[in-house]
């Protein structure tokens, strides 16, 4: 005789079989239910804290002046770095984009040139009488005579004729080096 043909026979001769399974299968689905509930009502609590963030205004770019509001966000939307108010001397590093909201490595204090770069970056300045329309977080290489000293550099600020890249720490040397000899050329990335 077949499983089948023999299940349903044993069914129908025990009854008391048949309804085990009901009730076995009904009470796993009530425990998927109210665990799916507990998860549902664990998630809207997560909604219902909230946390005072600065968030950009409008597009920033380095050195521009801060455009920032403070709005309340539920704390499952705010990043673990989020700012709350503004640090004395505090100008962006980086970009930021409008409705972002601005985190601890968006800001820093350090002045001049060395305030756009990344933590660990040096930062170099050189001429390069080629350059034009250079703009900050523009990514370049810097190389001198045929050699890239230079693979990740980024452009942190241009004064004049003199365009400040950062640069990583092993690389600063040979670029400031190139540089002073007025040897150092930019090469763009696309």
């Amino acid at each position: 005789m077949h499983v089948v043909a023999r299940a349903r026979l044993f069914l129908a001769s025990h009854r008391w079989a048949y309804w085990a399974i009901v009730a076995a299968f009904a009470a796993f689905v009530a425990l998927v239910t109210h665990a799916q509930f507990a998860a549902l009502d664990e998630a809207r609590a997560q909604w219902d804290n909230t946390q005072q963030v600065l968030v950009a205004d409008i597009d920033l770019n380095p050195g521009d002046p801060l455009e920032l509001s403070s709005i309340e966000l539920p704390l499952v939307a705010v990043p673990s770095s989020a700012v709350a108010a503004l640090p004395d001397g505090a100008q962006l590093r980086q970009r930021v984009a409008a409705g972002e909201v601005l985190v601890a490595t968006d800001l820093t204090q350090v002045p001049g040139p060395a305030a756009r770069a990344a933590p660990g970056a040096v930062v170099v300045g050189l001429t390069d009488p080629l350059s034009r329309d250079v703009s900050v977080g523009l990514a370049v290489q810097v190389s001198a005579d045929g050699i890239v000293l230079a693979r990740d550099a980024t452009v942190v600020e241009v004064v004049d004729d003199v365009v400040f890249v950062a640069v990583g720490e092993q690389e600063a040397p040979a670029v400031a080096a190139a540089a002073h000899a007025g040897l150092a050329s930019l090469l763009y990335l696309p």
